[in-house]
Parts: C-alpha cells; sequence; structure tokens
C-alpha cells in the first residue's frame, strides 16, 4: 500500500475549509486518520494502474501522481453521510483515472523508468540545441576540420 499523497496535500490543494467539511474533527480540524485511508485507498488505486509498468514501491514519486491520487482521495472523502461528489470533483477523479489508463497503456509517460527512478542523463546521447532544425554551422565546421564540438 503506498499513499501518493498526505492529508496536508489535500489541504494543500482543496484547502482547511473543504477537508475539515469532509472529514471533520472537534472544533474545525480535520480527522487526518479518515483523510490517510482516503489517501491510502487512492494509492491502491494508482498501484492497480501502475504495476503493469512500473516496479513498486517507486523510488521517486513525480509531482502528477500527487496530483491524481489528490484528486482520488478527495472524490473518495466526498462519498457517504448523504454527501454526493460535485461535478468539479467526479471530473477531476475521472481525469485522473483516464490518465492513468493512458499510463498504463502506454500512451501517457510518469518521467521515470520502469524501475521507478527518475531516468539518468546519458552524457554520450546527442543533444540538439532548442529551436534548430539540425547541425548548427559551426558544429558542422568543427566536425570537418576535426575542432571540438
Amino acid at each position: 500500500m503506498t499513499a501518493y499523497c498526505t492529508p496536508q496535500d489535500l489541504i494543500d490543494r482543496f484547502g482547511q475549509a473543504e477537508i475539515a467539511q469532509l472529514a471533520p474533527a472537534l472544533l474545525g480540524q480535520v480527522d487526518t486518520a479518515r483523510v490517510q485511508r482516503a489517501c491510502n485507498d487512492a494509492g491502491d488505486l494508482v498501484d492497480g494502474y501502475l504495476r503493469p509498468r512500473y516496479a513498486l514501491p517507486l523510488s521517486a514519486v513525480p509531482t502528477i501522481l500527487v496530483k491524481l491520487s489528490a484528486a482520488i482521495a478527495r472524490f473518495e472523502l466526498h462519498q457517504g453521510e448523504n454527501r454526493t461528489p460535485t461535478d468539479q470533483v467526479r471530473q477531476d477523479r475521472d481525469y485522473s483515472i483516464a490518465f492513468l489508463k493512458d499510463v498504463a497503456a502506454g500512451k501517457a509517460d510518469l518521467g521515470i523508468t520502469n524501475t521507478g527512478a527518475e531516468p539518468v542523463e546519458d552524457a554520450t546521447a546527442v543533444r540538439f540545441k532548442p529551436g534548430t532544425t539540425g547541425i548548427a554551422n559551426e558544429d558542422l565546421g568543427a566536425y570537418r576540420w576535426g575542432g571540438p564540438l
């Protein structure tokens, strides 16, 4: 079980008032145990989509996973006790799941390797300058005359 977001992430993204209303404790505080349970449930759902492509647990958690799992956890908190999720909350959850399906299908990328780590830059890789359409003249001249690139 991996939680990709924390109760504080939900408070930071959606506000203390909303999270306290969804998971109330005494004096307007947040029932962090209930919010953590929603975060854990969201993490389990995320893992279900990531498991086919990535070794879990991930060694680096991309920011996009925090955002997606927070939206799913928020949806979970909006259910029950005579509450129904708003259209926006439902759309955010649906977007998150659609993106996770794309990740599982190989149509979207999290910016990490299959082992769950951030990719390491290869010093021997070919690099291009942004905005160029090919090899710059000064680089071509250096190549032709054996000079440094």
